[in-house]
């Protein structure tokens, strides 16, 4: 009897810290779309003409492309980024390799030699292999050579507008930003399985916004993510950490907010900054990206990110002990599946704002699925993430 009372208590109390949470993250979301015509107040957000910048405010721009066997993507990836609408003059390309053991360092030779109106420079890692392998050993290949003030990452495996390096660089007009947080978003899926992923990505991407909006990140993505790269050598660059391979950008963006404030970040919140990629095509490969995400938050120093972290397990986790428990106890399984259905109807509406945002809107069909799933998957990899090996471009790592 001591133990289902104390149960329901903990229970009770991590729903109702989880419930703020995510209550605030979708009232920073909502907050912040009503003031796109307002004056720019630190948050990222502009009016069309504040987001423009003159001629004479453009910035130097690097775009910093770090790849590992892309060899199907890169030259997609490449024409994409050389269709922008900026200055042909004020923004670079850097494909930074990190030991490619296909063809991909040959395909963006020959992509070199069949563009000389693009600059766009390749990056090889040397020959000390072991200590210069790694994501973040080749941004900071590339950043060392960079020439532009503004420092643009992406992947490979993503494609976007012609006016994104223009919608990004005007988020810079505010001096006070130091980084940029963009949209990433999913294309082409299809299957359940991939719609699935798409909301439950959609879910991720209104946290990165609603919490960036609050002036606290939680997350963000590398895949569109942009810095100054004196601010980048100010906050030391990827200087910490570094016994973690993943985590590039999360530790870049804790290092930021801890440098230089709360303000120093923002999420863009324009359509000409999203970047698309494709979904998982396999529950394997999904399981393995999901696992590499989860093995940096070990590394963790802000307590926020790490509060965050742990109501995001610890509830669903302790509503599935609820159920096990509701064998014994049927109230306690009441109580747990009552939660459960309230946490569904919570995040519906931050859900809904990011797939009205991405024009995803026909894929909410699946947003009951989408929840079974990740209450699945959540708890799976969040404490497989801490233990099990993952595998990633044809390397595996242990954490």
């Amino acid at each position: 009897m001591i133990f289902d009372f104390v149960f329901c208590f903990v229970l009770l109390i991590a729903a109702s810290f989880y419930f703020i949470m995510i209550l605030a993250i979708t009232a920073g979301l909502l907050k912040k779309r009503t003031k796109r015509s307002a004056r720019h107040d630190g948050s990222g957000y502009f009016s069309q003409a504040q987001r423009e910048p003159k001629i004479k405010e453009l910035e130097k721009v690097t775009v910093i492309l770090p790849v590992r066997n892309e060899f199907a993507v890169i030259t997609n990836c490449l024409d994409n980024i050389a269709l922008q609408d900026y200055p042909k003059d004020l923004f670079e390309i850097i494909v930074s390799d990190d030991f490619s053991e296909d063809y991909t360092v040959e395909k963006v030779r020959r992509w070199i030699k069949n563009h000389p109106e693009v600059r766009l420079t390749l990056v090889e890692g040397s020959v000390n292999r072991k200590e210069n392998q790694g994501k973040m050993k080749a941004i900071e290949r590339a950043v060392a050579i960079a020439e532009g003030e503004l420092i643009i990452t992406t992947d490979a495996d993503t494609i976007r507008g012609k006016s994104w390096i223009r919608s990004i660089a005007g988020a810079f007009i505010n001096k006070e930003v130091r980084m940029v947080l963009g949209p990433v978003g999913f294309t082409g899926e299809k299957g359940m399985f991939q719609k699935i992923q798409v909301l439950e990505f959609s879910g991720i991407m209104g946290v990165t916004a609603g919490s960036a909006n609050l002036g606290y990140p939680l997350m963000c993505n590398g895949a569109n993510l942009a810095y100054r790269k004196q601010a980048f050598n100010e906050a030391g660059g990827y200087s910490f950490n570094k016994d973690f391979h993943s985590g590039d950008d999360q530790f870049l963006m804790m290092n930021f907010t801890k440098k230089f404030g709360k303000k120093s970040v923002v999420f863009l919140n324009e359509k000409d900054a999203i970047v698309l990629t494709s979904p998982c095509a396999s529950w394997h490969d999904f399981r393995e990206q999901r696992l590499r995400w989860v093995s940096k938050s070990r590394g963790y120093s802000d307590r926020r990110v790490i509060a965050a972290g742990l109501l995001t397990i610890g509830f669903p986790l302790l509503i599935l002990l609820g159920g096990i428990a509701g064998i014994f106890n049927p109230l306690i399984l009441v109580l747990s599946s009552f939660l459960w259905f309230l946490k569904i109807l919570i995040e519906y509406p931050l859900v809904w704002l990011m797939a009205r945002f991405f024009e995803k809107k026909q894929l909410l069909n699946y947003y009951f699925a989408a929840q079974a799933f990740q209450f699945y998957y959540s708890i799976y990899v969040s404490i497989g993430g801490q233990f099990s090996m993952y595998s990633w471009k044809g390397r595996r790592f242990r954490k």
